[in-house]
């Protein structure tokens, strides 16, 4: 038999093929359910969804001959971490054909990527966590599983100890049928009137008219009353408002309770409606109409899950949450239900399983949430199978051919397919920038383009170039990388990393320092802080998780680089009106505008403040007179004459501005083309957005040595900021990038009003 291959998702495909394994591999069994299709992408993180705000997650999918044949997800809690104080990753979604080798090569896949991160320990199945659908069904796989729980095969318990994974903790499910509601309410009612006489208390039904806002108000509850039980790692605040937001349709106001004492709501149960059978009926599907399906007539649904009952610590053990089950006795009744499952109580909660137990109520699941804690495992061991495992080892090769070189500019739409900040770059410009005929830079320095292929597919890329002008400069002996960009794999990023220092090597540097593409007058750093916040024109994005790939390859930072944003500057520069006049006059300083019909003269004016008042700055390196004319002849299909300004004494050039409109904006929706078909469709679309660009970006303001603390820069800034808001109707601007060391440019920023808002990153690497 052939062996399997665990690829890392990347790209759309294989998210596909993550998402619709499940069908294939339950298409027999009567008893599944399948998952929430919309709800499945977010939990795997293949959508925005506030758990990844604070944590990180992998898939992988293993393939044998081409086929499917398993699934599993590894994750970084980093709240379980903290709070915790255990070095502990998680599994979850795992499916998989009953092969100990595939399980075995899925769970090796996710316990390399959790060591790469200094993770040495698993536990789960968790999906994605506590909060969420967690463990695997060991006991009740004759019933189909209720709302929001789990259901596999019965040989998944041994697939899953088969790798050396050991029970940690089990969850109990208890069923109850409506004939023990009568009982159970005789045997409550009389304390539950005891206590709430007692305590002060109101019970009510949660509130159609603040349904939001009382679903809120239990979901905080539930994280401050759940603070000591095993495992439970509070949701955050946006995860809190997520799912309330998820939760508004599904919740049955009749079966919500809320325990209240002087108005403040101190506890709360509530069921929900079992809607497997119907989401079998729509098969997952939400849209166009299964939500028509699945919502209609609840009151037809004869079954529900009672998901939680909760109450404030300072409440607990007073009988609130007793009063709260017997008050939802007679609504059960009155709605009809036919039985009822009380889902997930842990084995060690014996206050929680006795008064079950005391209702009548019965154990028909049991889940299980196993721990592995690297005994008996290690990365290429022989599994129990007789096979060995191993995710599949890239190939770095450097770019020859036109396919190469398509699959090198193509590869960042694997990576961002689902980030709805990043832009696009035009594929003809990223093009041109790597053509060594067309690209002034390779006058006078060299570069290669390295691409990172597994199994044919592109994984990752980077640039790696070699600049004698910045060495002869500043004395030094550095080479740089660029354009990097990778999977979440510490193995690809770091053959990538080691192919680019081996390069430089060879031509005898002994430094390496990047982000830069090609030299710092150019796209450079890797953003660490403001990923809430699309890319301005010329500036990079990327995600989060790249800081940790170059980090753990051994690069430490050399520098960062500030961004600042400035926002409805009217009252701003209506105050330093009179001040502006008074640094024009004191100063001696003249601003103008671009001269477009003299503009050879005037780039050879910008050209020599440019290159002489930044010599002193780290990193910078002079422009050759053919790199920025180049620069010069790019802008000038973008730029407003009225936003590149010139400051003179004397008829002579002191310093100046450029700001651009923000361009992605408009290229954005273009997906990289301009043409479709032959046909300028994109082109047309460019042209047609440019006007409505509402956002620009400052990328030059430079004041020739002598000329500085004279207020000049505050000069044009303003008088950008004034043109931009009050005549072009621009809303927001940024002015990037500034070295965080460069404290009179960075105070001259804040006192005119702008604000840091995004921090990208250079690091460096010793690599003699």
């Amino acid at each position: 038999m052939a062996s399997s291959v665990v690829i890392p998702v990347a790209t759309r495909r294989e998210k596909k093929d993550f998402l619709r394994f499940p069908w294939t591999l339950y298409r027999n069994d009567p008893h599944w359910i399948p998952p929430l299709r919309g709800n499945e992408k977010e939990l795997v993180g293949y959508r925005p969804h506030p758990f990844y705000e604070n944590n990180a997650v992998q898939t992988f999918v293993a393939y044998r001959s081409g086929e499917v044949c398993g699934r599993i997800a590894a994750i970084l809690n980093r709240g379980h971490i903290e709070r915790y104080d255990d070095r502990r990753g998680f599994f979850g979604f795992f499916e998989c054909v009953d092969d100990q080798e595939v399980a075995n090569a899925l769970f090796e896949a996710a316990r390399a990527w959790l060591a790469q991160r200094n993770i040495f320990a698993m536990r789960g199945p968790a999906n994605p966590s506590l909060n969420y659908e967690v463990g695997l069904l060991v006991e009740g796989l004759e019933f189909s599983p209720t709302f929001m729980m789990t259901y596999n095969p019965p040989y998944y318990e041994r697939l899953i100890e088969g790798y050396g994974f050991r029970k940690t903790q089990d969850l109990y499910s208890y069923w109850g049928h409506v004939d023990m509601l009568p009982a159970i309410h005789e045997r409550l009612a009389p304390v539950s009137e005891q206590i709430v006489e007692h305590l002060g208390l109101t019970i009510r039904p949660l509130d159609r008219t603040r349904f939001q806002e009382d679903v809120m108000t239990f979901l905080s509850i539930y994280n401050r009353s759940l603070v000591n039980t095993w495992g439970f790692v509070p949701m955050s605040d946006a995860e809190v408002r997520h799912m309330a937001k998820g939760l508004r349709h599904l919740i049955v106001p009749a079966l919500a309770l809320a325990a209240e004492v002087d108005g403040r709501m101190i506890g709360a149960v509530f069921g929900l409606p079992d809607y497997n059978p119907r989401i079998r009926q729509i098969d997952g599907r939400l849209f166009p109409f299964g939500f028509m399906r699945l919502l209609r007539n609840k009151p037809g649904i004869k079954k529900i899950r009672l998901i939680s009952t909760n109450v404030l610590p300072e409440y607990q053990r007073l009988g609130v949450g007793l009063v709260l089950m017997a008050g939802l006795v007679p609504k059960a009744i009155e709605w009809g239900l036919q039985e009822a499952e009380f889902s997930w109580v842990l084995e060690t909660n014996l206050l929680s399983r006795g008064s079950l137990e005391k209702g009548g109520a019965k154990i028909d699941k049991t889940y299980r949430l196993y721990d592995w804690d690297g005994e008996d495992t290690a990365a290429g061991r022989t599994s129990a199978a007789g096979g060995r495992w191993s995710v599949a080892p890239p190939e770095i090769r450097e770019v020859a051919t036109r396919r190469d070189l398509n699959r090198f500019v193509k590869m960042p739409w694997s990576i961002y397919a689902d980030d709805p900040h990043w832009v696009p770059p035009l594929l003809v410009e990223a093009k041109e920038f790597l053509n060594p005929k067309k690209h002034p830079f390779y006058r006078h320095g060299t570069a290669a383009t390295l691409l990172a292929l597994r199994s044919g597919r592109a994984v990752g890329r980077i640039l790696v170039s070699d600049d004698p002008n910045y060495n002869a400069q500043h004395e030094s002996n550095v080479g740089c990388f660029g354009l990097f960009e990778s999977i979440d794999d510490a193995t690809v990023a770091h053959r990538l990393l080691d192919a680019a220092a081996d390069w430089l090597r060879s031509r005898g540097r002994t430094r390496m320092l990047g982000p830069i593409d090609y030299s710092t007058n150019y796209p450079v750093g890797l953003l660490v802080d403001g990923f809430d916040a699309p890319p301005r024109v010329m500036m990079n994005h990327n995600p989060p998780y790249y800081a940790d790939l170059l980090e753990s390859w051994g690069l430490a930072k050399a520098k960062d680089l500030y961004c600042w944003w400035f926002v409805d500057p009217h009252d701003m520069v209506a105050k330093w009106h009179d001040r502006a006049e008074r640094i024009a006059r004191r100063s001696g300083v003249r601003v103008r505008s671009f001269r477009m019909d003299d503009f050879e003269a005037e780039v050879e004016r910008c050209r020599e403040v440019y290159n002489n008042s930044q010599t002193e700055n780290w990193g910078f390196v002079r422009l050759t007179d053919v790199e920025f004319r180049y620069f010069a002849k790019q802008m000038a299909r973008l730029a407003i004459p009225e936003l590149v300004l010139l400051a003179e004494v004397d008829d002579r050039p002191v310093g100046f501005s450029v700001t651009l409109p923000d361009v992605n904006q408009a290229i954005a929706p273009l997906f990289g083309r301009l043409t479709t078909l032959g046909l300028p469709i994109g082109l047309l679309r460019l042209m047609y957005r440019m006007p409505r660009v509402k956002t620009a970006r400052m990328l030059v303001l430079n004041l020739l040595e002598g000329y500085r603390r004279r207020g000049i820069s505050e000069l044009l800034i303003l008088k950008t900021l004034d043109y931009g808001k009050n005549t072009i109707g621009y809303t927001g601007a940024e002015l990037s990038w500034t070295l965080e060391d460069n404290y009179l440019i960075n105070r001259t920023i804040e006192a005119v009003g702008g604000e840091r808002y995004k921090t990208y990153r250079i690091y460096e690497k010793g690599i003699g």
